[in-house]
Formats: structure tokens, C-alpha cells, sequence
């Protein structure tokens, strides 16, 4: 009798198990059938915990992952680096302060190390430069015979070469520098008029130098968006702002890419001196070693999980490029962003075994990035049951409905807070990789659409309605 039970059971189980492939299988091939997908090449891969495939069209085929590629960077970084490691920046002296005349004999030296957070909008609440200015008003200083001397010395704002031309100059292809400040970027506020076509005022620039120039072609537009675009290079102080805004905006902000974070960073600082009354006198030399000096003030990050976090929940692209670097520069010092990639590469396709990917950065800007889905969907198995980083890696992502760039995908829907993962988009391209979580269990899913021709936004729709079936039936 119970045997006779057993057997039904397994049946009806075996029948719905099979009910739901069948219908996982329907979803794809209707969606693949879709005008808006049809002309353009989709890889997809589902399978569950224990590896199973249960869903894949083209999953080998290398593809432009876009912001996927974070997830290849963060999941390296938290391998390599402490969950609690914080970029220092050191505020330092090679000189003595008189007390009886609040003399600095010497240099005011600022340290940095690449910290991506210096002064950064997305840390309001934390500020080297109010640090700083407490510290003066501790020590009393009046006066620094010496520089305010930047180490390194050496300018080191660097892009990556694979970069399109046309992002440099925006605030999401910003580069990397030792001495970074306020995300690499500058705010730039705009007025513009009611007719169409007419030209725009820049009312404000923040933060602003003297050596920074803007040349300013952007005209009223027929479009409610930005449309903006700033052109530059890194080290050339200027940028040519083109393209539209809406009309009848008052301070509409546009954020165009530093030159040159350095000098802003060295603006600031010395900025700050001055407000509080402290004169600058520049007696001395900047050929000082860091052993000889004394260590005024030790500022530090937040700790590499929460800016991992950062990198994935706002899909940062500055971030992301400046904590590979440092989780690199532990096995090759002074290594470039240009390098940096190679490691990150060489490192998976050791890891996981997989062949057919190419890393040309660590955020995903550049085109030349190319992974599979299979390569992603092994990347979620290892940290899902290989990882001692499991925890840190998968609290950074977005959640479907409800966090960072996953926010409206399945909002209101069975899919909403079902899906943890990264989305990934540019001109033509737009790709998902996470882990749906149903009955306390995890399926690995990655999905990516290249030279798509539609509007994004029925992309978008298209893919949401597919992800809300394939969780109805897994």
C-alpha cells in the first residue's frame, strides 16, 4: 500500500516537474519570437543549486556583459582583500609646530592611497577636509612655513584605453587617480530658456579651479531628459559641452569628468587653510621621504564591503575601477588601469575553468569586455557554495523591486524581492545575472541581449515578464 502511494506520488511529481519545464521552455521560445528581440543575439542560462540546467539558449556564446562585469571585480576584490581593509590617507609632517608661535617649520604633507570615498557625495556624512580643518583648529597652527605637498607626487589620473572617446569626458568614465576627490567628477548647473535651439547658461560649477575651462555648446532641446555630453581628456583642462537639455530648467545639473583630481584635491586643501586664517609661505622643498615624518592624522574609508556594496547596489563605475586596482596592487605594486584587468581575468579562468571571456576593465564600460552566460552562472555557483565571502558578495546586490538598479524590475509582482543580481546596460546591450530565491532555494540566471535595435524600455519589459515566468515555474 505505501509503496503503491510512493509511486503515485513520484508520478504526480515527475508530471508537474515536467509541466513546469514544458512551460519554462514555452516562456523562452515565445520570448525569443518577440519582434523586439528577434534580430538580436541572447544568451540565457538557468540551472539550480546543484548545477542543473534547466534553461538555456546560446550560453557559451561570448557577449558584451556591460555592468555585469562588476560582478567578476567585486567577487575577486572580497577574495583578496579583508572584509574590514580601509584606504588610509595620512596627514603628516617633516617639520615641528612651534606652540609658542603656532609655526609649522616644515611641510604639510596629505598622503593619499587611492581611496575612491574621499570626499565623496555618496559618504555625506564623512569628510576628510572637516577632519582636516578640525585638526588645524586642535593644533592651533597660524602659519606653514613649508607646501601643502600631495604624495604621491607623481599625477597619475589615468583612463582606460579601451574606453570610447565619448565617455571621457562624463562622470561615469572618470579614471583612476591616487589623489581622487569628490568621485572624479564636477557638477555643472545650467539654465536654459523656452524656445527650442537656444543657447544655455552655466550658472554654477562645483567644485570649480581656475585652471578648469568650460566651453559651452549645449542648446534647449525638444526632450524632457539630459541629453548632454561633455568631451576631454584626462590632464586636458578643458571639456567641450555639446548636445540638449529641457527647456525652462533652473539649476539643472549636469556631472562632467575631472581633469585632473589632484589639483582639485590641492585646491580644497589649501582652500581650507586659508578659511581658517593659516598662511601658506612655500620655503621648502617637496624631496622628503616618508620616514621622517610625523603622523598628524590617520583618515580612513569605509571598509572594502561596504564600497563593494556601493560598486554593485549603484552599479559605480569609479569605484569599481579604484578597488580593483587595490586588491591587484597586492600581487604586482604600481600596477595600472590598464593592467589591472589581466590579473582579474587570469584570476577566474583559473578558478572556474572557463575559457571565452575577455576583461578589458573592472566596471564594464568598455566594449571589449566579452563573458558568457555559463561564465556568469559559474561565478554565482562558486561564491554560492565554494566561497568564504558568500554573505559579503550577495547582501551587496541589488534586490528585484526594491534596491539599487534592480529597484523597478518586478516591483509590484511575484518577482519583487525574489531576485537578487546586477543588471548591466549600454547603447545596445542589456543583460541581468543574479540568483532568483524560491522555498529557501537559489537558481543561478543570467540573461544578456546584445545589438538590440528596439527601444530599451521594451527590451526592459520584455526581459521583467520573462524573469516573473520562468519564477512562477521553477
Amino acid at each position: 500500500m505505501k509503496k503503491t502511494l510512493l509511486i503515485v506520488v513520484l508520478k504526480i511529481f515527475l508530471s508537474f516537474n515536467s509541466f513546469s519545464q514544458d512551460f519554462l521552455n514555452s516562456s523562452l521560445i515565445n520570448f525569443l519570437k518577440s519582434p523586439e528581440i528577434s534580430n538580436s543575439i541572447v544568451g540565457l542560462q538557468l540551472q539550480n543549486q546543484n548545477g542543473k540546467i534547466l534553461l538555456s539558449n546560446n550560453p557559451k556564446k561570448s557577449l558584451i556583459p556591460a555592468s555585469l562585469q562588476k560582478l567578476f571585480t567585486t567577487a575577486y576584490v572580497l577574495n583578496k582583500l579583508p572584509l574590514d581593509f580601509t584606504f588610509k590617507t595620512l596627514v603628516l609632517s617633516d617639520g615641528l609646530i612651534d606652540t609658542n608661535t603656532n609655526i609649522l617649520y616644515g611641510n604639510l604633507i596629505i598622503s593619499t592611497s587611492g581611496d575612491p570615498s574621499l570626499e565623496s557625495r555618496i559618504y555625506k556624512s564623512r569628510s576628510f577636509i572637516k577632519d582636516l580643518r578640525l585638526l588645524m583648529l586642535k593644533l592651533k597652527i597660524k602659519s606653514i612655513e613649508g607646501k601643502v605637498v600631495l604624495k604621491p607626487l607623481e599625477t597619475d589620473y589615468q583612463v582606460n584605453n579601451q574606453w570610447l572617446w565619448s565617455d571621457l569626458g562624463n562622470y561615469y568614465g572618470s579614471g583612476y587617480s591616487s589623489h581622487t576627490f569628490r568621485d572624479n567628477y564636477v557638477e555643472v548647473f545650467f539654465n536654459s530658456g523656452k524656445e527650442i535651439g537656444e543657447p544655455t547658461e552655466i550658472i554654477k560649477i562645483d567644485p570649480n579651479i581656475d585652471s578648469f575651462h568650460l566651453i559651452n555648446k549645449v542648446i534647449v532641446g525638444e526632450s524632457n531628459t539630459d541629453l548632454s555630453y561633455a568631451y576631454g581628456a584626462p590632464l586636458h583642462e578643458t571639456r567641450l559641452l555639446v548636445g540638449t537639455i529641457p527647456a525652462n530648467k533652473e539649476n539643472f545639473k549636469v556631472k562632467i569628468s575631472m581633469h585632473n583630481p589632484k589639483i582639485f584635491l590641492q585646491y580644497a586643501i589649501e582652500n581650507t587653510l586659508l578659511d581658517l586664517g593659516i598662511t601658506i609661505n612655500n620655503s621648502t622643498n617637496e624631496n622628503i621621504t616618508l620616514s621622517q615624518l610625523d603622523t598628524l592624522m590617520i583618515y580612513e574609508s569605509p571598509t572594502i564591503n561596504d564600497l563593494v556594496m556601493c560598486v554593485n547596489s549603484q552599479s559605480n563605475n569609479n569605484y569599481a575601477e579604484h578597488i580593483l586596482i587595490k586588491a591587484v596592487s597586492k600581487i604586482k605594486t604600481d600596477v595600472t588601469l590598464n593592467q589591472s584587468p589581466v590579473y582579474l581575468e587570469d584570476f577566474w579562468k583559473d578558478k572556474l575553468g572557463i575559457s571565452g571571456i575577455v576583461f578589458k576593465d573592472g566596471c564594464g564600460l568598455s566594449r571589449m569586455n566579452l563573458s558568457s552566460p555559463s561564465s556568469f552562472n559559474k561565478l554565482l555557483s562558486y561564491q554560492l557554495n565554494h566561497s568564504s565571502v558568500k554573505e559579503a558578495f550577495f547582501n551587496s546586490l541589488p534586490v528585484s523591486g526594491k534596491s539599487g538598479t534592480l529597484k523597478y524590475i518586478g516591483d509590484n509582482t511575484v518577482l519583487e524581492g525574489k531576485f537578487i543580481g546586477k543588471s548591466g546596460s549600454m547603447g545596445g546591450v542589456r543583460c541581468y545575472s543574479g540568483c532568483f530565491v524560491k522555498n529557501s532555494k537559489y537558481f543561478p540566471f543570467t540573461i544578456m541581449i546584445n545589438n538590440f535595435t528596439s527601444n530599451d524600455y521594451l527590451i526592459k519589459s520584455k526581459i521583467e515578464n520573462l524573469m516573473i515566468d520562468i519564477y512562477k515555474n521553477i
